[in-house]
């Protein structure tokens, strides 16, 4: 349906992409992952384990507490023949990157936002 590509090519998921250098020849270059692949790899893998996963967005990062910060997700998911919208959070120690808590929770139609 989606196929994973809800806000189009990820670097998050690249190894590699192709540059021009200063006479316009294509190189192949290493790309950095952003600073939430490792939140997105985990929060691929949680939700993974419960759902199918069809489709998800970097919704971003927000500190909640003095030393916790959150990322968040939305996956577009199926579970019983039916598709909904899943949030997934995941709260840690910006220092020790030790997570506290992941929270996977059906994002109610009603309430959806639009980013």
């Amino acid at each position: 349906m989606f196929g994973l590509n809800w806000v189009g090519f990820s670097p998050a998921l690249a190894r590699d992409t192709i540059q021009h250098d200063k006479s316009d020849n294509n190189v192949l270059a290493p790309i950095q992952d952003p600073s939430y692949a490792k939140w997105s790899r985990l929060a691929f893998h949680e939700a993974g384990k419960v759902y199918t996963l069809l489709d998800y967005k970097y919704i971003g990062k927000s500190n909640v507490a003095p030393g916790v910060v959150q990322q968040q997700f939305r996956f577009w998911v199926k579970k019983n023949g039916a598709e909904f919208p899943l949030i997934v959070s995941i709260r840690y120690d910006p220092v020790t990157e030790k997570v506290f808590t992941i929270l996977m929770e059906q994002e109610n139609r009603g309430t959806l936002q639009i980013l």
